[in-house]
């Protein structure tokens, strides 16, 4: 069997699309995907933040900024803006004016999207539960160590990738 890329590509789409569907017809029929790991990822940063701020006796900020969430998800501030507008429109989060300053906005979950969170979040783990006991323990393990080494591959195309544009642009300004 002569494996490629295209191959890898297709055997992670029929993943995604299994995996994610199955999730998507049970709890997200209003939401998209991104939409779903925005709200997953406010969840994250927030509860960050909360522990940060109790370790070191600082107050807690009701929320997130969204510049915050930008630089996380590295998506643009509109795209981030819309993505939390649709958010706010479900009713999954809340903006948070600041009372010191207007200009300041957070934004945080409602308690509807603290519970979908939980839920997707559950039946998630509990998908990729059952395929790690379909699979057996010996595969399992095999799989996770294979992608962890897949992992480390798309690092290292990355970090050459970004050291060939930095030179691009190096010489470009040279000349």
């Amino acid at each position: 069997m002569n494996l490629n890329g295209h191959d890898l590509f297709k055997a992670f789409h029929r993943i995604k699309k299994s995996s994610m569907g199955r999730i998507h017809k049970e709890f997200m029929q209003d939401l998209k995907p991104h939409e779903f790991f925005m709200l997953k990822t406010l969840k994250k940063m927030y509860d960050e933040e909360q522990k940060t701020a109790l370790t070191n006796n600082l107050p807690l900020a009701p929320g997130v900024k969204i510049s915050q969430l930008s630089r996380e998800t590295a998506i643009s501030m509109p795209g981030v803006s819309q993505t939390i507008s649709t958010l706010e429109k479900h009713g999954y989060v809340e903006r948070i004016a600041s009372s010191k300053d207007r200009r300041l906005v957070y934004v945080n979950l409602t308690a509807a999207g603290l519970q979908l969170e939980t839920d997707v979040s559950k039946s998630c783990f509990q998908i990729y539960d059952e395929a790690a006991t379909l699979l057996g323990e010996e595969d399992a393990q095999a799989l996770v160590l294979l992608l962890d080494k897949l992992a480390v591959a798309f690092d290292q195309i990355d970090q050459k990738q970004c050291g060939l544009k930095q030179k691009d642009q190096a010489e470009r300004k040279t000349t």
